[in-house]
This record gives C-alpha cells, structure tokens and sequence, in this order.
C-alpha cells in the first residue's frame, strides 16, 4: 500500500511503510519527499537524533481524507545529505487497525515465533 504523509493538508511526501513492529503498533519506512517537503527538512535534519513531533504531521492511504489514528509520534529521519535516505515512521497505531493495514507486519512477527523451521 502506499501512504501520503501531509503537513496540514500539503502533501510532503509518499510511504510504503514497508517495516513494522507489531506489538509495539509501529510502521516504518522510505520516504519519498515532493517539493512541499523542503519547507521542513532543515529541522528534520538539525532534530533527527531528537524524535521531535512536527505538529499537523499526518500519514493516510493515498485517496482519503483521514489520517492514520495513532497515539505516538510520527517521526522523520533524514540523512538525505550522508546517505541518501530519508525514513519515516508512525508509533501507536492501535489494533486491530493495525493488522488492518499492515496484516504482513502481523504474520511476520507471528513467524518469527514459530516454532516450525
């Protein structure tokens, strides 16, 4: 799936929120900014070691209007300048919305855990 993150209701940038951990109800992944994303990526660099919450900073499925619920932070971490990346990540996504939207995040972590070779 493909997420849309805003600022305010400005799109930013694009997710597949590809990586995940399920009982903690964290998604993460790549980044793809646009343009409006240059208005701030100074203070994703300068408090990328920090975990600042960026107010208005939304993440939802490209085409609605509602933004993924969560009770954490979603976090930028840019290191565009060193390394060429830019990840993303959302904290607190309740179930079962979680295994809703990231039901592979889900049946990795119950894998993990299984006893089975």
């Amino acid at each position: 799936m493909r997420f849309e993150v805003k600022l305010r209701n400005e799109i930013i940038g694009f997710t597949e929120l590809e990586a995940g951990d399920a009982p903690m109800g964290i998604a993460g992944g790549r980044f793809v900014p646009t343009p409006a994303y240059a208005q701030i990526q100074s203070d994703c660099i300068k408090h990328r070691d920090s975990w600042i919450t960026i107010p208005e900073l939304t993440i939802g499925l490209v085409g609605y209007t509602l933004p993924i619920e969560c009770s954490g932070p979603i976090t930028i971490i840019d290191y565009s300048s060193e390394l060429g990346e830019i990840e993303i990540s959302i904290h607190g996504i309740p179930y079962p919305l979680y295994a809703e939207l990231f039901p592979q995040h889900v049946e990795s972590y119950k894998r993990a855990f299984d006893p089975k070779p």
